[in-house]
């Protein structure tokens, strides 16, 4: 519902952005699939890498040892120095390298908002792409959808998923500002959090997709054909969409999402993870790298949660 009857033009920009919502709910981080919830209402609103290094090498000492020849003792040395090379402190340094590759090839934005292949030259778009690439085959995660470093708040920096690029450009001189993901392995919720800005600085709007996730079934399959083998899958359920307009005037939609049954259900697998940086991949495998939140916003409470899905919505159709 909205409170603007007295501005027409914010009557517009508002009946706008939720025509916008509708025509993406079909698609609702697929940010995380969850950024995917995030977008359409802005459109209104590895197998294992178990490097093994189990080298066991037992020498049986005699009392009266006959010395080996000269070449055979070089031999025996280069092979047992070979043998004991670091190979784990090896591969963390690779995951170490390539982690530190993505987070250059990112730019950062004026508005805080994440960067995309639609605002991003060609060249450095497929560089971010293979660089998440060098890094999900270095480490090779499994287990990662009940990992609780999954826990706190995102912020995304980069995305190359269709409802994320497609609010590189915004109508009427609004902007898109952060985006950030808040997750909570105990109450299984998370939050798509979007600021929404305004080139005079006199809008400020922001939105908010309520939802549940839980980790999925091995072996299934998501939009894109491919197979939970590695554990890293979550099942998202989205419950509400929120756009807000704080200024000047107070604006208000909630929408819906109902799932399409004949569409696959929206999913996200984290394919790396660490205290400081998170990689996914969405249903339609859309990149999204998120870094850990310095300056959260509060996910609702229970209650807040309760009232919301008590107020009045309009419906959206939404799958992976």
């Amino acid at each position: 519902h909205s409170d603007c009857s007295a501005n027409p033009r914010a009557v517009l920009v508002t009946r706008t952005y939720v025509a916008r919502t509708v025509q993406a709910g079909h698609s609702l981080y697929t940010y995380a699939q969850c950024p995917q919830a995030f977008s359409s209402i802005m459109l209104a609103c590895q197998k294992k890498l178990a490097l093994l290094c189990g080298c066991c090498c037992t020498v049986t000492a005699l009392r009266t040892p006959k010395p080996l020849p000269i070449a055979r003792r070089d031999l025996f040395r280069a092979t047992a120095a070979a043998i004991v090379l670091p190979k784990p402190a090896a591969a963390a340094t690779t995951v170490a390298a390539a982690k530190a590759a993505l987070l250059d090839a990112i730019p950062a934005t004026a508005t805080g908002a994440p960067a995309t292949n639609a605002t991003l030259p060609r060249t450095v778009a497929e560089k971010i792409s293979a660089c998440a690439d060098t890094l999900d085959a270095a480490a090779a995660m499994g287990d990662t959808a009940s990992n609780k470093q999954l826990d706190g708040s995102w912020r995304l920096v980069y995305s190359d998923a269709p409802e994320i690029t497609n609010l590189a450009k915004l109508p009427l001189g609004f902007q898109l500002g952060p985006v950030r993901q808040p997750f909570s392995l105990q109450s299984k919720t998370f939050e798509n959090q979007g600021e929404i800005l305004h080139v005079t600085h006199l809008i400020h709007g922001s939105t908010r997709v309520v939802g549940d996730f839980d980790r999925a079934a091995r072996g299934t399959l998501n939009a894109a054909g491919v197979v939970n083998d590695r554990g890293d899958r979550v099942d998202v359920f989205f419950r509400r969409v929120v756009f807000e307009i704080d200024a000047p005037v107070a604006i208000k939609t909630v929408v819906e999402p109902k799932a399409d049954p004949s569409l696959a259900r929206p999913a996200v697998d984290t394919v790396y993870l660490d205290d400081s940086l998170r990689v996914t991949r969405g249903g339609d495998g859309s990149l999204f790298v998120l870094t850990r939140d310095a300056d959260p916003v509060p996910m609702l409470t229970t209650t807040q949660r309760q009232e919301l899905y008590g107020e009045a919505s309009q419906d959206v159709v939404s799958g992976a």
